[in-house]
C-alpha cells in the first residue's frame, strides 16, 4: 500500500514534554477523583449522622 511505504516509526523531540505532560495530567485527574470520593463519603457519613 502506499500509505504506508512513506511511514517511519520514530521519536521527535516533541515527545517527551508531551508524554511528560500526559503523565502529569493523567496523574492530577486521578489524585483529585480519589480527593472528591473521599470528600463525597465524609459528606455521605455527616448525613447519616445528622439523621439518625
Amino acid at each position: 500500500m502506499e500509505i504506508f511505504e512513506n511511514l517511519t516509526l520514530g521519536f521527535c523531540w516533541w515527545d517527551l514534554p508531551a508524554l511528560i505532560l500526559l503523565i502529569a495530567v493523567t496523574a492530577l485527574f486521578f489524585v483529585r477523583r480519589h480527593k472528591l470520593n473521599n470528600e463525597k463519603k465524609e459528606l455521605q457519613d455527616q448525613l447519616s449522622e445528622s439523621e439518625q
